[in-house]
């Protein structure tokens, strides 16, 4: 009988994603990351994000706000706006890249020290891959790639799920005791 449930819970949340099969992998934590810069860096009411690579179709303002609305609430921590356009809040230093189909090769320090319009794109057939870095000036604090299958555009309903997803994992919770010795943290003395 519980197995019986347990399979009927598992198609239930297979169809309210849209059939969606997102995976991700390649996640990288910087050591100097902690979970608080994140919560610092939106306290004044905004991070940039900047959205790069294969267009999927769309004009960039659609595809802006597509990942932005998808990015809403898929984090943990505090209320946090995330927008692609100018906000007198956003902390220069601070900036979430997310790029769609790069090239196989392509590393996330490249995504936080380059400009994410110049860098390879490639398009696989039949899936959306997005690479994703939160970035302190040209340091790569966090990094994920996620992707989906048997999508292409923003019309997919994975499409969201899938920005979600990687949104939730670009944000760590502490791995580690906040109470480590030292002075103020780096993200307070360099802004």
């Amino acid at each position: 009988m519980r197995r019986g449930l347990l399979v009927a819970v598992l198609a239930l949340l297979a169809v309210s994603c849209g059939g969606a099969n997102v995976s991700l992998y390649q996640q990288e934590v910087s050591p100097s990351y902690k979970a608080g810069e994140f919560g610092y860096a939106g306290a004044r009411g905004a991070i940039r994000v900047i959205v790069a690579g294969d267009g999927l179709g769309a004009d960039a303002a659609s595809l802006g706000k597509a990942v932005t609305d998808a990015m809403r609430g898929r984090h943990w921590g505090p209320r946090t706006n995330f927008t692609t356009q100018d906000h007198p809040g956003i902390r220069p230093s601070y900036r979430v890249i997310m790029m769609f189909n790069p090239a196989p090769t392509m590393v996330g320090m490249r995504l936080c020290r380059e400009d994410p319009s110049t860098l390879p794109v490639v398009r696989p057939a039949g899936k959306i891959v997005l690479f994703s870095a939160f970035c302190r000036g040209g340091e790569t604090m966090t990094e994920i790639k996620g992707h989906i299958a048997g999508a292409s555009g923003l019309d997919n309903p994975g499409f969201a799920e899938l920005v979600g997803q990687v949104t939730h994992a670009l944000f760590p919770p502490d791995r580690r005791f906040e109470g480590e010795q030292g002075g103020a943290p780096p993200w307070l003395q360099n802004d």
